[in-house]
């Protein structure tokens, strides 16, 4: 079905609900609290009509259960926020182009949720003068590793949009910033530091070419911000430390500096210049630290390593926001 013109806009709230789609295998789908009416998403754009509908929201919706499977309740549920196109008594259909998600919900019983990041495709010169493609993350630049089902079918999936032509209506799917287009990765990690983050193989792992109704819901249970790069590499240094990572703790807290100078080690040294001698001598500190990190690794880098890392991030930051002028 494709979308027509929308009859008006307006809040949907839904409960996942479990059924067998024609091939006869279990399926989810999304139904209307209050009227138990069937919700469909439609879309004009013949780009995401191949993907299933909000796949990714209804999977952990149902692993949630509570609230979210149920059609009584008012404590939980998914609110949609879309135009409305058609509705009846037993289905309503919203658009897809202006369409929103968020999950209201009690507690959360997804113990390890997957980590989920926003990537562009970065293309780049081979030595037989083709042209190679990989994936980084959106605003820090992380390398993104993962092979998928194998890794033809991952360099066949990145070339895929100038395949289809879809690299012309999708420009910010190359780009570094922005979040109107990219590449949605999700799964299990097997590293997860300051300049690299590697998927685990499995079924958990997926990645989607977006916007499509998967990443229209991506983190409804932990908000999109779109941090800056310094931001983006202190919360990676806290989280690195919280999960007893020092080395990466102390890697990414200097990046954060790094990346709030200009980029370089030298900019530090330039934008630290003039500063208090506090703030000269923490940055001074965070680079000791992080020398021993890449050079000596993880085991001369402890806990006490790490919070004298963390702090002495936190002042420069700190001071740089105050004389960013």
């Amino acid at each position: 079905m494709t979308a027509r013109s929308a009859q008006s806009s307006g809040i949907v709230k839904c409960y996942v609900e479990r059924f067998e789609n024609a091939a006869g295998a279990p399926d989810l789908r999304l139904r209307e609290k209050s009227t138990r009416r069937l919700v469909r998403v439609l879309t004009n754009n013949q780009t995401f009509r191949s993907f299933a509908p909000l796949s990714n929201l209804l999977r952990d919706c149902d692993e949630h259960g509570g609230g979210l499977a149920e059609p009584r309740g008012r404590a939980e549920y998914i609110a949609i926020s879309a135009p409305i196109v058609t509705q009846s008594p037993h289905e309503i259909s919203v658009a897809f182009e202006r369409f929103s998600v968020k999950v209201h919900i009690a507690s959360s019983d997804i113990a390890f949720p997957p980590t989920s990041v926003w990537s562009y495709i970065e293309e780049y010169a081979l030595e037989d003068s083709g042209l190679g493609r990989r994936l980084r993350e959106k605003v820090t630049g992380r390398k993104i590793e993962l092979y998928g089902r194998n890794q033809d079918h991952l360099l066949t999936f990145l070339s895929s949009p100038q395949f289809t032509g879809a690299k012309t209506h999708m420009a910010n799917l190359y780009q570094k910033d922005g979040f109107d287009d990219y590449v949605l990765v999700s799964g299990g990690t097997a590293t997860d530091s300051y300049d690299v983050l590697l998927f685990n193989d499995g079924a958990e792992l997926t990645y989607l070419l977006g916007p499509t109704p998967d990443t229209a819901y991506r983190d409804a249970f932990r908000v999109l911000t779109e941090e800056s790069a310094p931001e983006a590499h202190a919360r990676t240094a806290q989280t690195h430390f919280d999960s007893g990572r020092y080395r990466e703790a102390v890697l990414s807290a200097r990046l954060a500096v790094e990346t709030a100078c200009g980029g370089r080690g030298p900019d530090v040294k330039r934008r630290l210049a003039d500063a208090p001698a506090d703030v000269a001598t923490a940055g001074k500190a965070l680079y000791g630290k992080r020398h021993v990190a890449v050079h000596e690794g993880d085991t001369r880098v402890e806990q006490p390593d790490a919070v004298q890392a963390i702090r002495a991030m936190r002042r420069v930051l700190d001071y740089l926001a105050d004389n960013s002028s």
